[in-house]
């Protein structure tokens, strides 16, 4: 037994009984014990030889678990586990499915599996942030039907995440805000999204700088990229895209959408958002009603929707544009859905064209 390292596999008196002794007990045992053969010295050395080895192996847990952003603690059994998992990051060789259903899901024992899905769609997302090296790959997030509290894409990743549900029965997979947005893409974040509905409801009188009652909301240079979805009924507006935003249509051409319900304004680009939905297609069913306007362009944003083409009705203001903002119909600015004429307030340099 030339060092501590060989008995690295060892318990030390494995079959006899154990009383732990005081360090009083201790340093006066082994000083009782003498010269008689062990000596104290080999009894100091096997000793020093298994606190070498806690110590050891306690250093190689507790720098994993520092790793990973956790204060170790001796009553969670389950930390050197996660942080392996945070430390080593699935990635991607193929396009990959991960599986979320709001009615048989769970959040706590739920895997992302088929067969073993998450509850919510942010346990995906957190999970993917966590854990998974997209490496270029598609990474989507695939909804079962029914109706999702809201989510939350706020980081920059190495590939694209997509949110999916039926790009021909979205009405089937709602994503539902109380007295908040439905969904958030924020600070850079890059998000697809297809065959889902935006809800959302606020209180009466919102505070500054919190977008309750938002169905889809894109701010501090957030990227949303759409296709095949439906807007529903929102207290304040269906999609505000602000502060370097930017709404995009995924097919470009091919791109549809439809909307089920009214809100304050259908689209509001505001501090220097951009919205794109160039020769778009959008169905329009049970005449919903925009109590401030369908399009609103202010504070330097910019809406680009000439060569739309509308089906159905829609009750209100056509838009209302000032403080810099641009609308581009190109000509087109009577046949956006409503029933009062648009304004725009060319003396805070409004511009329609």
């Amino acid at each position: 037994m030339p060092s501590w390292w060989d008995r690295f596999g060892e318990e030390w008196a494995r079959q006899g009984l154990t009383d732990d002794p005081t360090f009083a007990q201790s340093d006066a045992g082994w000083a009782f014990i003498g010269q008689a053969p062990p000596t104290v010295e080999q009894f100091n050395t096997m000793f020093q030889w298994s606190d070498d080895k806690d110590n050891w192996l306690y250093g190689q847990i507790a720098n994993c678990i520092i790793g990973s952003g956790v204060e170790p603690a001796s009553n969670d059994l389950m930390q050197l586990w996660n942080a392996i998992k945070s430390l080593q990051r699935r990635k991607l060789e193929v396009d990959t499915a991960f599986y979320v259903d709001v009615i048989n899901g769970n959040d706590a024992t739920g895997s992302g599996e088929v067969d073993n899905p998450w509850k919510t769609i942010n346990a995906a997302i957190n999970y993917i942030y966590t854990y998974v090296d997209i490496a270029g790959r598609n990474c989507i997030i695939q909804l079962a039907p029914g109706t999702y509290p809201p989510a939350y894409h706020w980081q920059t990743i190495n590939g694209n995440l997509i949110i999916q549900g039926d790009p021909l029965n979205p009405r089937a997979y709602i994503i539902k805000g109380t007295n908040q947005w439905a969904v958030a893409v924020v600070a850079a974040a890059v998000l697809y999204i297809q065959g889902v509905s935006f809800e959302a409801t606020g209180p009466v009188t919102p505070q500054p700088y919190q977008p309750y009652g938002v169905g889809l909301f894109l701010d501090r240079a957030g990227l949303v990229l759409f296709d095949a979805v439906a807007f529903g009924p929102c207290s304040s507006q269906h999609i505000q895209v602000g502060t370097m935003g930017y709404l995009h249509p995924w097919r470009g051409e091919a791109t549809t959408y439809s909307i089920y319900g009214g809100a304050a304004w259908h689209i509001a680009a505001v501090y220097t958002g951009v919205v794109t939905t160039v020769r778009v297609h959008v169905t329009i069913t049970g005449n919903p009603t925009f109590t401030s306007g369908y399009y609103l362009a202010t504070n330097n944003a910019q809406l680009n929707v000439y060569e739309m083409v509308y089906t159905g009705t829609a009750v209100g203001p056509r838009y209302f544009v000032n403080l810099g903002g641009m609308l581009f119909s190109y000509g087109q600015q009577n046949i956006i859905p409503g029933t009062v004429a648009g304004t725009v307030d060319s003396a805070s340099f409004g511009f329609v064209n």
